[in-house]
């Protein structure tokens, strides 16, 4: 089966690159010069530059001149950490949510490393934080916490600006990490840092954002050139940076992609009464849907969806494949829940109801439902009724 011909629903993986990035990618490389050259034809490049860094500081709600290129947000995140440690941050405070970026760059600092507990609910414990920062030791520098504004398995879009408030308060540094949060929710927050990547809104892979406050401490990840003003050194991705800001432009409201996510975790109640939606009570990303059936194997219902043409995960794209419980799941200390695992569906700018129905039209095949139960037809029916109504 070609995969043109498959049902794509790992956008949260990567999304796939839109036709205008391809497009605008193409266009850039045939744009001769180096984007650090004062030439024209250097200009000519460095113009395409600047203008998606003014379009991602607009997208982020921060200042563009504080933004520079990176080679996505695994980058970003270690360079935040890196220059808070490098500045005197001799212990870190790193959500249990967080990406492996941020956890292992903090795990490989040769500092203090603490874990912010999750609630149930897939919220960060806000009030742990609280009272660790109002307890702080001064001995330890400078507070630093990491958070990510969505989680990339459930969704669940965390309490941000108020842990912002709360660190800055205590004279703390901020990390958020917004790479699954860009263009599918509000980024109006002020932290220290805050990164980002192309390749979650269709745009193009090996190329991201970080964001780093004129007040914030810096300390660059890479030795090189000038490039960046002095913050990033190598040449400058000027087909990836005019990729992503094709990207950006393309960004539409996903108030639909919602009611198709909606529509399928409807159909899956329909046939799963044991079905568990991980931060289904909380406000989450509007195109993530992580679940569980407790009596069935993730990767065993992934491969058999894969051989039914369906692109679905079992979490991070970088922990697919892996037995057990993700580490949201764990996180959020309900692993009895899931105990064969989870499967996460994320859909994306090119998500149909077409994709859907044909998600739980192979569901119910692989469930092997018995002729009394809701057939995912009618579950699909009952929800476009809600909407009407």
């Amino acid at each position: 089966m070609s995969t043109s011909s498959r049902i794509y629903l790992d956008h949260n993986a990567t999304s796939p690159a839109r036709p205008e990035v391809i497009d605008a990618v193409s266009q850039a490389m045939r744009i001769v010069g180096n984007a650090s050259a004062p030439h024209a034809h250097g200009r000519a490049a460095r113009n395409l530059v600047s203008q998606a860094r003014e379009a991602l500081g607009l997208a982020m709600g921060v200042c563009a001149q504080d933004i520079y290129f990176t080679s996505g947000g695994t980058e970003g995140a270690n360079t935040a950490i890196h220059s808070a440690v490098s500045a005197g941050c001799k212990r870190l405070l790193v959500s249990s949510l967080d990406h492996p970026a941020s956890i292992r760059a903090a795990e490989d600092a040769g500092v203090k490393l603490e874990m912010v507990p999750s609630m149930r609910s897939g919220i960060l414990d806000v009030a742990w934080l609280k009272d660790t920062l109002e307890n702080w030791d001064v001995a330890d520098g400078r507070p630093f916490v990491s958070t990510t504004a969505a989680n990339s398995e459930t969704g669940v879009i965390q309490p941000v600006e108020a842990i912002i408030d709360l660190v800055h308060e205590h004279n703390g540094l901020v990390l958020v990490d917004a790479v699954q949060a860009l263009g599918k929710t509000s980024l109006l927050v002020q932290p220290d840092y805050m990164c980002v990547s192309a390749h979650k809104i269709g745009g193009p892979m090996g190329i991201g954002a970080l964001y780093v406050s004129p007040d914030a401490p810096y300390s660059a990840f890479m030795q090189g050139g000038g490039q960046e003003r002095r913050r990033r050194a190598g040449t400058i991705n000027v087909a990836g940076a005019s990729g992503f800001h094709a990207a950006l432009k393309a960004l539409q409201d996903i108030t639909h992609i919602r009611f198709l996510r909606n529509t399928l975790e409807a159909g899956l109640k329909a046939m799963e009464p044991k079905l568990v939606i991980f931060g289904e009570e909380e406000d989450r990303l509007p195109n993530t849907s992580f679940f569980a059936v407790p009596d069935a194997a993730n990767n065993t219902l992934m491969m058999n969806l894969d051989l039914h043409g369906v692109s679905v995960s079992t979490g991070m794209a970088c922990s697919s494949g892996k037995v057990g419980a993700s580490r949201a799941v764990t996180a959020m200390r309900r692993s009895d829940e899931a105990p064969k695992g989870a499967i996460r569906i994320s859909l994306g700018y090119d998500s149909t109801q077409s994709d859907v129905d044909g998600f739980l039209g192979a569901w119910a095949k692989i469930r092997k439902l018995t002729s009394f139960v809701v057939s995912p037809d009618d579950a699909c029916a009952n929800i476009q009724e809600e909407k009407v109504g």
